[in-house]
């Protein structure tokens, strides 16, 4: 009878592949896993797209397979982890439904709230205005994402890199030293910057390397800032092409860091000496009895969204689709957003053969427009930002007026019309 119970156990939980071990340990194909089987849905990358979409995949019915380099979801941490509130995220994006209920964040995973953003000239002019922000444990709000997905049926196969997708949707991936491969009827790209999917699908689907922003980030504790304003330091010392930010996560815990684009910065310094530069001079009284935690560094891409985001039975979500504010470098609302579109859309393709257009067409509505003006914001601060002088004489012309409303993916007319005639003045007499 024990022995007809355990091979009954077996059955069920390894042959049917209802066991999964916790989604935040290392795994090699095994656990109901199976090299030889077919999935539905393949979806590369368990960041917060990733692990969005395949939750209503897998509630769908979906046989869905997550696979992620990583070897314990959203670890290490490559991001600052701030996240608009639902309030803040419907001033950002007004015309989207989807977002402030997509981003969504439980109390138990925010470490900290802000009720500004203050912005400091080159020169140390401060210009401040009121942004409503969570500060999230990244790390565990990912777990939590991914967790939601497991529990609807998805299976996650962590500390394996894919290397090559074939016009079949076969995906081989390395793991531990050995290569192996699975196949799938659809394939989402979650991998970020530089996703293989991406590049499986030809140059037209890869970001353009000058809009690639590099940053360097440390977590740092005993710090003295205040705990309610996230910081953004301008200046071509500090951040070219780029800003560096102090965002506050509680009790004298912050993350510090910088984006920089080597397209403006014209140089090769390495990334730490700007970093530890921003630090340990701009910023170092309030760094008396400071410690550095952790560093980590990240790709942005900052280019845009790219001119197409799916292909036949292939669909792009969050970094790999450009889904990023150019001008303030935010991609957790939108990777977030994104993610709900495409699974409700990848379901609507498989069970009625709903054209993969209507995704593109979705997420363009949502939040589309807002990310287009911010490239526009971002080109018009490329034309001022390789002077210091000239930054500091914009942001005092434009005041909190017309600064806030850049931050938030808007462009006033006023400063479109001054990006035409005013910057050139500038750039050709100073």
């Amino acid at each position: 009878m024990v022995e007809v119970t355990l091979r009954l156990f077996f059955f069920l939980f390894f042959k049917k592949g209802l066991y999964l071990r916790p989604v935040h340990s290392s795994r090699m194909v095994s656990d109901g896993f199976s090299l030889t089987e077919s999935y539905d849905v393949a979806v590369v990358g368990a960041g917060p797209a990733g692990s969005t979409v395949s939750k209503i995949l897998a509630e769908q019915g979906f046989n869905t397979i997550v696979i992620d380099r990583k070897s314990r979801i959203g670890v290490p941490v490559q991001c600052g982890e701030l996240i608009p509130t639902p309030t803040e995220a419907h001033r950002l994006f007004p015309k989207s439904k989807i977002m402030p209920q997509a981003i969504h964040v439980h109390s138990k995973f925010i470490t900290n709230k802000t009720r500004a953003i203050r912005l400091i000239s080159p020169n140390g002019s401060v210009f401040e205005f009121p942004f409503e922000a969570n500060i999230v444990d990244r790390a565990r709000f990912d777990q939590h994402l991914a967790s939601l997905a497991e529990n609807e049926g998805a299976r996650f196969l962590l500390g394996s890199i894919v290397k090559r997708r074939s016009s079949t949707n076969e995906l081989t991936f390395t793991n531990d030293g050995s290569e192996n491969s699975i196949k799938a009827k659809f394939v989402v790209g979650a991998d970020g910057a530089h996703s293989i999917v991406a590049k499986s699908l030809g140059v037209n689907y890869i970001h353009n390397v000058a809009n690639l922003s590099q940053s360097l980030q440390y977590v740092m504790s005993g710090v003295d800032v205040d705990p309610t304003v996230v910081e953004m330091h301008f200046g071509s010392e500090i951040a070219p092409g780029g800003y560096a930010w102090v965002i506050p996560k509680g009790d004298r815990v912050a993350n510090i860091g910088f984006g920089m684009r080597r397209s403006i910065a014209k140089d090769n310094v390495p990334l730490r000496t700007y970093l530890d530069r921003f630090v340990f001079k701009t910023i170092a009284s309030s760094l008396k009895n400071f410690k550095i935690v952790s560093r980590v560094g990240a790709i942005i891409p900052v280019g845009g969204p790219l001119k197409k985001t799916w292909s036949k039975d292939v669909l792009l979500i969050g970094d790999a689709a450009g889904h990023v504010m150019a001008s303030n470098g935010g991609g957790i609302p939108t990777a977030l957003c994104g993610g709900v579109i495409a699974g409700y859309a990848i379901s609507k393709h498989l069970n009625m053969d709903y054209p993969l257009s209507e995704y593109e067409n979705k997420w363009r509505l949502e939040f589309g427009s807002e990310l287009d003006t911010a490239v526009r914001v971002l080109k018009i601060a490329d034309s001022v930002m390789p002077s210091d002088t000239n930054t500091d004489i914009c942001m005092r012309l434009a005041g909190v007026k017309f600064l806030e409303p850049l931050i938030r993916c808007q462009l006033p007319l006023p400063v479109d019309l001054a990006s035409k005639t005013l910057v050139k003045i500038l750039n050709r007499f100073l």
